[in-house]
Formats: structure tokens, sequence, C-alpha cells
């Protein structure tokens, strides 16, 4: 396998995407600094589920993103891979193997940071660098996902039919189903992501907008106060400087949070029940699930009304799986009220009898009586063809029961619909 030069490693980093804006002198840092480990074909970069704690940028050769035998995505040479690390340590969800002889530029978290830690700029350029490949990645999912429902929905027709036509098919027929109906699980969870990230998208403006006004006026400070000549005045200045920083750090916290909101959402497996403030989720996915709406219908004005109970004691959910649930039954009253002149949402919580109860009431378009005890069935749904899988409140109905609680719904046609959630302390 032939071996990387200085000069070749610093050529190829200066190409890179996410070190397009950092300076050639950082750079030159950086290539002195990372590993250069070699992998034959085939051979494991990433294993799906380890913990990360490294970015690497593919020197030679070439690699392929993938879970278990199903290929994601093909890397080539001059391109990055495991960028997440930077962001935190939790289990990777998807595998990384070359495809043949490949040469890695592989740099640790901490060293990554270790050579930035003097540079917050560039750190941010490379964090918008990630936001953005993130975003395009998650927008070529929901595409995919577009296609493969249609697809999988003509399957599944037809498949009914041949059990119609063909009982001596019958066993077969049902495996195949089976097949079909894990991949439309995973293919619902898929479709929340894709709601999710819409409205990360849009929230995400706020806390990045802070985060470079704040810092616009911290740079005009530091001139007033290299100009100024009184103690008098570099005290308020300083002052101001610090208060500023606080609300970087404060807006720049607002944005992490959404980030891992969003990481946690995407993480397949089976999590761990871990106490959870009830509140604070709802407030989160209530956030996000709006502005996912605005983000497709910018003209979209509901009003929402929160009554939660203060001091809700937390619980132990697993919350990725909760917050699943909140986003999928506050997409659907959002849903609901689209068409109304007056929308309105109200969302309730509170404790009782042992319980915390989520009530999530909308005046939209309601359920009609004959279709009100099918909704919680898989498969099931009233949209047109190619805009739902049905799987949606079968899964949180799931969801809810795993967790020992129940779901029900009230409805009364053209006039309201409200979901109650009850969930055991």
């Amino acid at each position: 396998m032939q071996e990387i030069s200085f000069d070749k490693t610093l050529e190829i980093l200066k190409h890179v995407e996410i070190f397009i804006h950092v300076p050639v002198s950082v750079l030159k840092e950086i290539a002195k600094n990372i590993s250069l480990p070699k992998f034959e074909a085939e051979e494991r970069i990433i294993t799906q589920g380890e913990k990360g704690d490294s970015m690497y940028v593919i020197l030679s050769g070439q690699v392929k993103v993938h879970d278990r035998e199903f290929v994601v995505a093909e890397i080539e040479e001059g391109n990055f891979f495991g960028e997440f690390s930077l962001l935190d340590d939790e289990p990777r969800s998807l595998s990384i193997t070359a495809i043949r002889p490949t040469i890695t530029g592989r740099i640790s978290r901490e060293e990554f940071y270790h050579i930035l830690n003097k540079y917050p700029d560039v750190i941010r350029d490379i964090v918008k660098v990630i936001l953005k490949r993130l975003r395009t990645q998650n927008r070529k999912i929901v595409e995919q996902l577009k296609q493969r429902q249609k697809e999988l929905e003509e399957l599944v027709n037809q498949r009914t039919h041949d059990l119609v036509l063909k009982n001596e098919e019958l066993v077969n027929t049902l495996n195949e189903l089976k097949r079909t109906q894990e991949q439309l699980v995973r293919q619902e969870k898929l479709a929340s992501l894709g709601q999710l990230t819409a409205g990360i998208a849009h929230e995400i403006k706020n806390p990045l907008n802070f985060v470079n006004n704040f810092s616009q006026l911290s740079e005009g400070l530091l001139d007033e106060l290299l100009e100024t000549k009184s103690d008098d005045e570099k005290k308020e200045i300083a002052a101001d400087l610090k208060q500023n920083l606080s609300k970087i750090h404060h807006h720049g916290k607002r944005a992490d949070s959404i980030v891992k909101s969003m990481l946690e959402h995407a993480r397949t497996g089976a999590g761990e029940k871990q106490p959870t403030d009830i509140n604070n989720l709802c407030e989160e996915y209530l956030t996000l699930a709006y502005h996912g709406v605005k983000a497709s219908d910018p003209d979209f004005k509901c009003h929402i009304e929160k009554k939660f109970e203060k001091n809700l004691p937390k619980i132990s959910v697993v919350s990725q799986d909760i917050a699943r649930v909140f986003l999928n039954i506050f997409g659907n009253a959002f849903d609901a009220v689209k068409t109304k002149h007056n929308a309105r949402i109200e969302v309730h919580t509170a404790s009782r009898n042992g319980t915390i109860e989520i009530a999530v009431h909308d005046n939209g378009t309601g359920i009609p009586q004959k279709i009100k005890e099918k909704i919680f069935e898989p498969f099931f749904t009233t949209k047109p063809t190619g805009q739902g899988t049905g799987l949606g409140l079968s899964i949180s109905y799931d969801i809810v029961k795993s967790h020992g609680g129940e779901i029900r719904v009230e409805s009364r046609e053209n006039e309201f619909t409200e979901f109650i959630i009850t969930l055991p302390l």
C-alpha cells in the first residue's frame, strides 16, 4: 500500500469540505498530529454500536457506510466521515468498512479540540459544515423514503391480492409480509426523523442568530476596549463582554440541545429508561413539531396553549421513544387544524392517581365514529396514498403500552379530537 507523505496529506486536507475555512497554519498542525492507519479491503474501520472518539479523512482508497448488509453510501478519497465523534462519544449508528486498500488520516476528538481551542471561529465554521451536511443527508433520506414507501405500498397490495387468489402460497406470502412490516416500521421511524429534522432546521436558526449577533457586538466592544484609556470605561466594557459571552454560551447550549434531541431520536436499538422531565420533553417536541409544519407551510398559524403542572415528578421512560409518541400526536393535531381559520391546540400535563397524564386537544376535523376504533391498527390511515404508512399511531400505542401506560382518544367529528396518554410514576 503506497505511503502518504506529509505534503500530500496537507494538500488533501486543504480540499476537504470540513477544513475549507481552516487557516493553512492550523492545517499543518493538524497534519502533523493525525495518525495514518491503513486498512485492507473489507476491513472494518468503525463498527456499529461502538463509541466514537475520532474523525477520519480518506487520504487514499474508498469506504462504504452500511447497516449490516445494506450499503447507505460510498465515500471516495478526499472526503471525511465520523464527524459525529466531534460532538459526542455515543454509540455509532452505522458501520464503516474499506472497499479497497485504504489509508485514512485519523484525529481524535481530544486532539482536534486541543489544536482548535484557540480558534473558536474555525470551530463554529466546522459545526456549520456538519449541520449543512446533516440537513443534506436527511433530505436525501426523506426522498428515498418517499420512493421506498410507494414501492412498499404496491408490494403490500400485491401480496394481499395473491393471498386471496393463491391459498397454496399462504405461508411464503405471510413471511414476506412480515419482512415488509419490519421495513415499514423502520421507515416510519425515519419518516418521523425527517419531520423532526425539518423542525430542527427551522428552530436552530434562532440560537445561531443570537450567537452571531452577540459575537459581532463583542468584536465592537473589543475595539472600544483597545481604544479607551479610562479604567472605569474598561471595567464597563469588560462587564458587557462577560454578559455577551454568557449569552453566547446559553444560546450555544440551546443549539447543542436541539442537535442532541435529533441524534437521540435518530438512534436505533433499545434505549434505556431514565428519569425524564415530561414537561420539558413536551415543550421540546411540541416546538419542533410546530416548526416542522411551518417549514413546509410558512403561512400556517395555530394558537398553542400549554397548561403544564408545575413540579411534575420525573418518570422513568425511554425518552427517545416517548418523544416519538409526542411527535406523532402533535403532528396529527397540526394536520387536523390546517384548514381551520382559528386553529387551536391545547397541551395539558398533570399527575393523577400515581400516573402522569398528557392530554393533547385540537379543534380540528375530528375523527368519524365509524373509524375511531381502527386508528391504532397497523397500516390504517386516512391520508392519501403516499402520504402515510398508517403505522404512526400503532407504533405510539405499542410504545406507551410497553411503558405500562395507556393511550385513548375522544373526538367529535368536525369539532375536536383529544388524545390522552397516561404513564405510571
